[in-house]
């Protein structure tokens, strides 16, 4: 006998699928309610805390500050964001029904948001998934290495990662975004890190896309580096996102080329942008930004290998290694793009 499809729409979008709970809708409350919970203050403080002392890990930080935020963005693959799923009920009930299909996969040992968090993970690119986030780790290496003033520009700010590795390391942040939402959490971000660890941080944060000059940067910043949009492969939704009525080849001539120009005049003499971005789909994505690098007047350096955690899916493990090149403002003997170096 066939199993029973069920038919969910929402929002002018379908999902058929033979997955579907018949939970009440006061458990859909419950569910939706423990999604959004934040953690004390003590374990964010003790987060931010941990930092200062050389940590990486940022989950406690990330779920108080900017976990709404990124439940707002919508992946291009799948049908709705995470926020979308959490208004809707019967899509509640489809990712409480693929918990309970596999206790193995999502064990009764943990909540069942936690469980329904994995799904998002593990199981949901047709549904919604949540947006990556950038490793620390990373982020040290590169201002171990790159570090030339302690002026730091981050032209695509993110969910705070590069920001804390900033703090943690004394450098000063200069950073862009659009999203004036997040802007205002990453404010809050290092006025509690400051606050918690009893330092004084250098922090100048603003809410435009970096395309946008900001003259007082002119030949200040000794680094800059960051994972800019991957064109349309994440909308953030708020702000003036460098997608908003562009195609590709405008995003590449009034987004990226604008960038890259004002990061070549913000870097002082010798420093360094450096940038983590990878083809993705139909757009050659890493080699149209080297090649805009390279006729800015920007001179190669080297290529570096952001070896990331293997994300499992639910058919099959997707390797999620990246390149990261670096260039440098100034001469410097030309290297081969085919030197890797992995972190």
């Amino acid at each position: 006998m066939a199993e029973k499809l069920y038919r969910i729409e929402y929002l002018g979008k379908v999902l058929e699928t033979n997955h579907f709970a018949e939970i009440s809708d006061a458990k859909c409350e419950e569910l939706r309610q423990a999604y959004y919970s934040k953690p004390s203050i003590d374990a964010v403080h003790k987060n931010l805390a941990s930092i200062r002392r050389g940590g990486t890990q940022v989950a406690t930080i990330t779920e108080y500050y900017v976990k709404d935020l990124m439940s707002q963005t919508k992946l291009y693959s799948p049908r709705w964001t995470i926020a979308e799923v959490f208004e809707c009920n019967d899509l509640i009930r489809y990712f409480y029904s693929r918990i309970s299909a596999s206790e193995k996969v999502y064990p009764k040992s943990k909540t069942e948001i936690e469980n329904i968090e994995t799904a998002l993970r593990i199981s949901g690119g047709g549904v919604a998934m949540k947006p990556s986030n950038f490793p620390m780790p990373t982020v040290d290496a590169v201002l171990a290495k790159y570090n030339l003033n302690n002026r730091y520009y981050d032209f695509s700010c993110g969910w705070g990662v590069r920001l804390l590795s900033a703090l943690k390391n004394r450098v000063a942040y200069f950073g862009t975004d659009p999203n004036y939402e997040l802007v205002a959490r990453l404010k809050q971000i290092h006025q509690d890190y400051d606050l918690v660890n009893s330092t004084i941080s250098s922090v100048d944060i603003r809410a435009t896309g970096s395309e946008v000059f900001h003259p007082d940067w002119e030949n200040t910043m000794g680094v800059a580096f960051s994972s800019p949009p991957y064109f349309d492969l994440e909308d953030y939704r708020i702000g003036a996102q460098s997608i908003r009525g562009r195609d590709y080849r405008g995003w590449l001539g009034e987004y990226l080329q604008p960038t890259i120009d004002n990061i070549k005049r913000y870097l002082v003499p010798g420093g360094h942008l450096i940038v983590n971005i990878k083809n993705y789909g139909d757009y050659a994505l890493y080699d149209d930004t080297f090649s805009l690098c390279e006729s800015s007047g920007l001179t190669y350096v080297e290529t570096l290998i952001l070896d990331n955690i293997t994300r499992p899916s639910a058919k099959q493990d997707i390797n999620t290694d990246e390149k990261i090149m670096v260039f440098r403002h100034g001469d410097t003997e030309k290297s081969s793009p085919l030197d890797l170096f992995v972190f």
